[in-house]
């Protein structure tokens, strides 16, 4: 029986799945394949082990949300305030969604216990979200602009994990609207 054809981004969107839902460490060549709709041996075709192949996920989600939603933050066509409450809204919808998920934080804690080689391509995204804000709060606070943004990603970081375990997407409402205050002048 031959392999059904799949394609580079429709691979990489069910990997990205199944990592979220298993972790790294639960997450085997087996349950990749079956994932993908291909027999073990024609996936090896496509990549040779789990780490390759995570490394691609990691890399194709960072580009996605790079373009979905950090991209909003250099719009400058809109105020700041503005673009933070679409990045927010955007963050919710993207990570309360199975396709992209909290999958850097899964990864992430699981790395952190002996994946250290896996830890660049998350720090390289978490490094872009933290841009993208600091960009936010440039104008107001230069100076302050990146430790507000880091914090800010933290508070994300968290909120995400609150909305998942609760079923809850207002931890995720309630971090944009604080950020949004702190971008507001004070007099």
């Amino acid at each position: 029986m031959r392999p059904s054809k799949i394609s580079r981004e429709e691979l990489l969107q069910r990997c990205a799945n199944t990592f979220k839902r298993l972790g790294y460490h639960g997450t085997t060549m087996d349950a990749l394949s079956t994932a993908c709709g291909l027999t073990k041996a024609s996936f090896y075709h496509h990549y040779p082990n789990k780490d390759a192949l995570l490394k691609d996920v990691l890399g194709w989600t960072h580009q996605r949300l790079k373009v979905s939603l950090f991209s909003l933050a250099y719009e400058e066509g809109s105020p700041p305030e503005e673009r933070l409450h679409d990045m927010g809204q955007r963050a919710k919808k993207l990570f309360q969604d199975d396709s992209t998920g909290c999958l850097m934080g899964v990864i992430a804690v699981d790395a952190s216990y002996g994946r250290k080689e896996l830890m660049e391509p998350i720090r390289a995204f978490l490094d872009d979200w933290i841009a993208a804000f600091a960009k936010l709060f440039e104008p107001g606070d230069a100076a302050g602009a990146e430790p507000k943004a880091r914090q800010l990603v933290a508070d994300y970081e968290g909120a995400i994990l609150l909305a998942r375990i609760y079923n809850d997407p207002s931890y995720i409402d309630a971090v944009t609207r604080r950020a949004i205050e702190q971008l507001k002048p004070t007099d």
